[in-house]
């Protein structure tokens, strides 16, 4: 694992413990991160079309700045990702009503 590898897992592990501190389960997220590594987890679930556990809850709550895709999305982690993982990301926030005008 890099060092901007290991720095997404341990930006990504605080988001989360943030996220479950908020009252969003993140356990199966968690045991995925903590085994794969957060960027390999992260990659997965883009692969998959998928969003990650909590999304949707962290949405409800106005907190998606705590998701994994808020993260992977993040200037400073973009040499991880390939352009299309980014433009899932960003598209999965944009549904949900993250980037809007007057924000």
């Amino acid at each position: 694992m890099t060092a901007l590898e290991r720095a997404f897992t341990e930006a990504l592990l605080a988001r989360m413990d943030e996220a479950e501190a908020a009252g969003v389960p993140q356990k199966r997220l968690r045991a995925e991160v903590e085994r794969y590594g957060g960027a390999a987890c992260a990659r997965r679930l883009l692969a998959r079309g998928q969003v990650s556990e909590g999304f949707d809850a962290l949405a409800a709550a106005g907190k998606l700045e705590l998701s994994l895709e808020a993260l992977a999305a993040a200037g400073q982690f973009g040499e991880l990702f390939t352009d299309a993982e980014i433009n899932g990301c960003f598209a999965a926030l944009c549904d949900a009503g993250f980037y809007t005008w007057g924000r």
